[in-house]
């Protein structure tokens, strides 16, 4: 009889360990659950904050603005929902949404335009910054926060001021190349550019304005090359003729 108390006592004891480190092992996938959430989420707010900070680099639009702040929103909502007790994200949530309606109220539909970068390294930071847009953009749309319209035509939007950025570089290096006296480079430069810039059906004032740049600086090349045509074509002339004058005379 004494064994058998023994044995169920030893078997309960067992079943509450096994039950004890069940829920404890329950308990640290929760939290460690929790602690990846916020992590994500957070990151994902900061990085957001950061594209929003380099609004003055590149022309934001409305769209953009908005799909910044509704991602920061959603996030600092889901982090709230993973840990309730936290003050602070409650107040952040809050602040956010103002933006969100200030946004909606006061932001016009595209802010600034487009400024050439002044270095390749702002050039290459005004790349990448339209990467990092354009993964944004992608990311709400396939989340189902973007519709599909709007993603389009802040895709393209992105697409173009990356376009104007590489333009405008191209531009730098046909400059040089030509104070460089580097004619063939220059032109081969500037056919690239007016090959991509011809069948754009959507070129705003600023892209017909790189495009015109284009084409008058090939005709500028055109015409130089004409004149040392023209030139050296006189100079052989002026020779022959001296050649003719002084050769030496036939005796008969």
């Amino acid at each position: 009889m004494i064994l058998t108390l023994v044995l169920i006592t030893i078997g309960a004891l067992l079943f509450l360990v096994i039950v004890y480190n069940m829920l404890q092992q329950y308990r640290q996938k929760q939290v460690a659950e929790k602690r990846s959430i916020l992590i994500r989420h957070n990151q994902i707010v900061n990085e957001t904050e950061e594209l929003l900070l380099n609004a003055g680099q590149l022309p934001y639009s409305r769209t953009l603005v908005l799909t910044l702040y509704q991602r920061v929103q959603h996030s600092l909502k889901t982090m709230l929902e993973t840990d309730p007790g936290n003050s602070q994200l409650g107040a952040r949530l809050n602040n956010v949404r103002l933006q969100v309606q200030d946004a909606k109220d006061n932001f016009p539909p595209v802010q600034g335009s487009f400024r050439r970068p002044e270095s390749d390294q702002q050039a290459l930071h005004m790349l990448k910054l339209v990467k990092r847009l354009r993964h944004v953009v992608r990311q709400e749309h396939h989340s189902g926060k973007l519709g599909a319209q709007a993603f389009v035509a802040e895709d393209r939007r992105l697409e173009l001021v990356q376009l104007k950025i590489n333009l405008s570089n191209l531009l730098k290096r046909v400059r040089m190349s030509i104070n460089n006296r580097e004619t063939a480079a220059a032109r081969q430069m500037l056919e690239k550019g007016k090959k991509i810039l011809a069948p754009l059906p959507d070129k705003d004032e600023q892209l017909l304005n790189i495009e015109e740049t284009l084409l008058e600086w090939i005709d500028e090349l055109d015409n130089k090359q004409q004149q040392a045509e023209q030139q050296q074509e006189e100079q052989e002339n002026e020779k022959s003729e001296l050649d003719v004058l002084f050769e030496p005379k036939r005796k008969w």
